[in-house]
């Protein structure tokens, strides 16, 4: 089958792979190079940079509802369009007569938006998944073509969660592209949004309860990652489960416990600033922390 892939985001990476494989990637569409790292050199997404590893054709336009660029994809003469992550919003000439799906990170009408997988962790769902919708006027709103769902893991964190719902989405959009393309309507009434986060989402509250903190440290790790300030040092907090154990709070207890407003914290895995992720011991092994100390919130 003609496809033209439009993406922007390491999720739709295993899909493009698969697609590659068993279809005709006719083109590629991504958001064009950004400034980003330390020395602020243009980067290509890592969509962009599979497809030019692979020498696939490479669109990428400010605005994709561009004239222009929509003559450009008219004329690849596709039958499909799979988009994934893709980050702008198609018109209907860009979609024109192809068959165009997108791939969702959650189990639609639950969470649409920018932050399906973060969403589903912070509100302490216990399962997640992916569907495959048709594209629409409104938000994730299209007919649902098919879906998969996993458990989430008691200690898994909002990247890890990324990764193996990306690796559901080759098989699922493969099957709905090769399948009778019925799709059923979402229920309006079960809809959820999942906004675009900020790193004001992720500023950790002590005076709240051990289980929410707990759920925001895995929903908002890796980005936009939850710090505290212990032992006047700044640390990204990657890991963390609830405790019943109660102490003041921000106060360091015994068994890598951190007092908050109801139970404590017990965290897993942190980050000093210009160092590498580890556990509570290796941290305190190389700082000066004791039971007793008290964390601060970083604003």
């Amino acid at each position: 089958m003609r496809i033209v892939f439009l993406g922007s985001g390491e999720f739709g990476l295993p899909t493009l792979q698969r697609l590659c494989e068993e279809h005709e990637v006719q083109a590629v569409i991504t958001a064009p190079p950004r400034t980003a790292g330390r020395n602020r050199k243009p980067r290509m997404t890592p969509i962009g940079s599979f497809a030019t590893a692979r020498n696939i054709p490479l669109i990428e336009p400010e605005n994709i509802n561009d004239p222009e660029i929509i003559s450009h994809i008219e004329s690849l003469e596709a039958e499909a369009m799979v988009v994934i992550a893709f980050g702008q919003k198609l018109s209907s000439e860009v979609i024109g007569n192809h068959f165009a799906i997108n791939l969702h990170a959650s189990l639609l009408p639950k969470w649409r938006g920018a932050a399906p997988i973060n969403a589903a962790i912070v509100h302490g769902d216990a399962v997640s998944g992916v569907s495959v919708i048709s594209l629409a006027d409104r938000m994730d709103a299209g007919q649902v073509y098919g879906a998969r769902s996993v458990e989430i893991g008691a200690i898994e964190t909002a990247g890890e969660l990324h990764d193996r719902l990306a690796a559901l989405g080759p098989d699922l959009v493969c099957e709905v592209l090769q399948g009778d393309r019925v799709g059923t309507e979402q229920n309006e009434s079960l809809v959820t949004i999942a906004p675009k986060l900020s790193r004001k989402d992720a500023q950790i509250r002590l005076s709240e309860n051990a289980q929410l903190l707990a759920r925001k440290i895995r929903g908002y790790s890796p980005w936009p990652s939850c710090h505290l300030l212990i032992s006047g040092v700044d640390c990204k907090i990657l890991r963390a489960i609830p405790n019943t154990k109660d102490g003041t709070i921000g106060e360091i207890l015994e068994g890598a416990l951190i007092g908050v407003g109801s139970g404590s914290l017990e965290i897993l895995e942190l980050q000093p600033a210009g160092g590498k992720p580890m556990g509570w011991k290796d941290f305190c092994n190389g700082h000066d922390v004791s039971v007793g100390n008290v964390c601060e919130e970083v604003p």
